[in-house]
């Protein structure tokens, strides 16, 4: 209350005591809690007065914020549903002939994007798509000298 601490009013209180005397301190006691009553109201209309008007535009505000929650969250619904409507299938389950047009697609695409849309300075072509690797790739053999130069277990002679 006020920042006062017991001991504080404790002073106060016998100070007004000595002061006013026993017969004038119920009195001012008195129209002492009368006055704070009176602040307390006053402060209570005046908290309501322009509280209610807050609310009045605040309750507006909630609706559209729902409704507007609401909208976002149907349109994120439908637009997934679009996308995973629209999305080609996966690789794995497409022909090795549709993933061959589908590269050739996008390198187009690539370089088509590169000759319009890049100024010139940045323009750098994108790296063509690898071709499919063949079947099997050979391996290269170890040539002869490369056996001979390893050196021999522990414990043996070096040929030579």
């Amino acid at each position: 209350m006020f920042g006062l601490g017991f001991w504080e009013l404790a002073i106060i209180l016998v100070v007004a005591f000595l002061v006013l005397g026993p017969k004038k301190l119920p009195d001012l006691a008195r129209s002492l809690g009368k006055g704070l009553r009176d602040l307390r109201r006053a402060s209570e209309d005046l908290r309501s007065q322009i509280q209610e008007p807050l609310d009045e535009i605040r309750k507006p505000l909630d609706e559209i914020r729902s409704d507007l929650a609401d909208t976002v969250y149907h349109v994120r619904d439908e637009i997934e549903r679009e996308a995973q409507a629209d999305a080609p299938p996966p690789p794995a389950e497409a022909e090795p002939h549709e993933l061959e047009d589908r590269r050739r697609e996008v390198e187009e695409l690539y370089a088509q994007a590169a000759r319009e849309e890049l100024p010139a300075e940045s323009a750098e072509a994108p790296a063509a798509l690898p071709s499919p690797a063949p079947e099997s790739t050979p391996t290269p053999e170890e040539p002869p000298a490369a056996a001979e130069a390893t050196p021999a277990a522990p414990g043996k002679p070096l040929a030579g």
